[in-house]
This record gives C-alpha cells, sequence and structure tokens, in this order.
C-alpha cells in the first residue's frame, strides 16, 4: 500500500482539487501526515484557493493595528481556515457557523478559484448578512434593539430578503459593541469576534469593489478589497458613515451600562474583559472611527474611556452624567 508520505506532488495536489471548498476536510487532510502538512503549509495559495472555494475573503486589516516593525500584518490563508473550522464547531449562530450554506451550489458550480472581472452587468447577489447585520429588524424601538438578552440564538436570515432603502445606523452601530461575555457565541456583538460571518464575501460572486448608490443615484460610499469585499469590510465601511449624534452616543452609553450593571463585575473589572477581546484580525476598535472619546467622568471611573463614542463637539457633561444616574 502506497502511503501518502511518498506520493508525488502532482497527486497530492489532485486530491486537494476534489475536495475544493470544503474546509473541514482540508484541515483533517493537513492533520494526517507530515508530507501533506508541508505541501500545504509551504503555498499559502492553496488556502486562499480553499478558502475562496468555501465562500470566504480575507478582511482588510484597520490601518492603525501595526505590528513591531510599523506594517499592517495580516493571518495567513491558512491561519483563517484554521480559525473558521474551529469557529463553526461552537458558534451558536447559524448564519455564522453555516454563512455560506445559502451561496453552497452557487460556488459548487463556480468554476474559478479567485477573483476574476465581471461585465458591468452581470449581476451580483448580496450575501444575506449584509441585510441582516445592517437593516432594522422586527424590533423597531432603538430601545429595544438596545437590550439584547443572553443565550438567545441569533436565527438566520433569508436568503432573499426584501431590505428597505436605508441601512440602519443603530443596527449597525450595535455590529461593533460587545454582549453578554455568556453569549458572544450566540450574539453578533461584535461581529469582528465571528470569523466566518465576517470572512464571507460580500456578495456572489465576489468583487474586489463596490459602489453604493443614493436614490438620486451618487455613490454615497466606495468598499475596496484586492482579494474580494468581505461583509466585514462592507460592515466597517458603513460604520463610518454612523452620525455624530446624540441619539447614537445614548444608545450606546444605555448599551455599555446594562452590560455592566448585569456583568456581576466591578466597573473595572468589566472594562477590563471587554477590552481583551479585539477580534480575530487583532485590530476592533471600542470607538467607531472618527468619533472622538468622551471626557466624562463617569466613562473616565469605568476605565471605558476608549470604548465610547462622541459627536466632535464639547459634551453636554451634565446630560451624560444624568444618563449615568
Amino acid at each position: 500500500m502506497v502511503s501518502l508520505e511518498f506520493c508525488a506532488d502532482t497527486i497530492l495536489l489532485n486530491l486537494w482539487r476534489h475536495i475544493l471548498g470544503d474546509l473541514d476536510t482540508h484541515i483533517a487532510l493537513v492533520q494526517t501526515c507530515r508530507r501533506l502538512r508541508e505541501l500545504y503549509d509551504g503555498d499559502d495559495a492553496l488556502w486562499r484557493a480553499a478558502c475562496f472555494a468555501a465562500g470566504y475573503g480575507r478582511p482588510l486589516r484597520r490601518e492603525t493595528s501595526l505590528d513591531a516593525s510599523g506594517f499592517a500584518s495580516h493571518i495567513s490563508y491558512g491561519q483563517m481556515a484554521r480559525l473558521l473550522v474551529t469557529h463553526a464547531r461552537v458558534c451558536e449562530i447559524r448564519s455564522c457557523s453555516k454563512a455560506n450554506a445559502c451561496f453552497a451550489d452557487h460556488y459548487r458550480r463556480w468554476p474559478y478559484i479567485r477573483l476574476r472581472p465581471l461585465h458591468p452587468n452581470h449581476p451580483l447577489e448580496f450575501h444575506p448578512l449584509y441585510f441582516y447585520l445592517h437593516f432594522a429588524q422586527a424590533q423597531s424601538s432603538s430601545q429595544q434593539r438596545a437590550h439584547i438578552q443572553p443565550y438567545t440564538p441569533t436565527p438566520s436570515p433569508s436568503p432573499s430578503p426584501q431590505p428597505p432603502s436605508i441601512p440602519d445606523s443603530l443596527s449597525i452601530l450595535l455590529t461593533h459593541l460587545p454582549t453578554f461575555p455568556e453569549s458572544r457565541f450566540a450574539q453578533y456583538g461584535p461581529l469582528c469576534t465571528h470569523p466566518n460571518a465576517s470572512c464571507a464575501f460580500a456578495t456572489f460572486p465576489p468583487v474586489d469593489r463596490l459602489e453604493f448608490e443614493n436614490g438620486e443615484g451618487d455613490i454615497f460610499l466606495v468598499v475596496e478589497n484586492p482579494e474580494g469585499c468581505t461583509v466585514l469590510d462592507v460592515n466597517r465601511a458603513l460604520a463610518e458613515l454612523i452620525p455624530f449624534d446624540d441619539q447614537h452616543l445614548e444608545f450606546a452609553l444605555s448599551h455599555y451600562q446594562e452590560l455592566a450593571f448585569t456583568s456581576g463585575l466591578s466597573l473595572p473589572q468589566f472594562a477590563e474583559l471587554v477590552a481583551r477581546d479585539r477580534g480575530f484580525l487583532g485590530d476592533h476598535e471600542r470607538i467607531t472611527p472618527g468619533w472622538s472619546k468622551v471626557g466624562d467622568p463617569y466613562i473616565q471611573d469605568l476605565h471605558l474611556s476608549d470604548f465610547y463614542i462622541a459627536p466632535p463637539r464639547e459634551p453636554d457633561l451634565d446630560r451624560l452624567i444624568s444618563l449615568s444616574a
């Protein structure tokens, strides 16, 4: 019987093509023998193609996340594949653990393992998570959305939702705020702690540039990723558009207060717990980019000054103190 250790690369690559898109099998195959592990780990393009065929891309890291040399580091596709497989085993959110179930047949029939130019009139289908995460769901009240119940699995979105015309800024903001520690695998809070949902391509077929137009046909948002725009890329771009106003500040304050007062921890302990998780890319920021920090004494006491968002104008400290009372 011929051992895999002595098979030629061409035979092993044929085996790789046969299971293309099945990340669980790829991971199991790599663990079979050293020969296969060296083949995979020696060429990250094999992992990239496997992830692409499964409907996953690598989101861009924030430019502020630099390594010691001053460059923005990123995870390899091999590391990302392992993250996706591991997270799918523990995540309770079906729309994350089975993020690309709705497009599985599409990718099986798609004969490409990398991005390709599309005709301008080629139809694009948005991933259901784009609508689920960025548009108001059944609860229309912002106060209702602020109260997240622990241990409540998020339902899988419909493959063909009918979205409103304008994304809901409070829904977007909520995807950047933490959730109850015991609910981190049952709620999108924040989105970047769920690699499967984050890395799913935002469209099928995947594209490297998305332009969003308003009702008048004017482009108000451009999302670019040379390796393919993911759900997290779009999510962070939409977060840049969150208005700097009192409504969103109060929403964030209320959310953090509820988490802090139900955590059973002291305020510094809760702040340290929240700050510890920076997402699978290690670049999550507890303030929406472009929003300044709040100088409120209550937040200073909480050690959460890095986690809160505020309008760029001078905050009304009296009002903020009354909110925290």
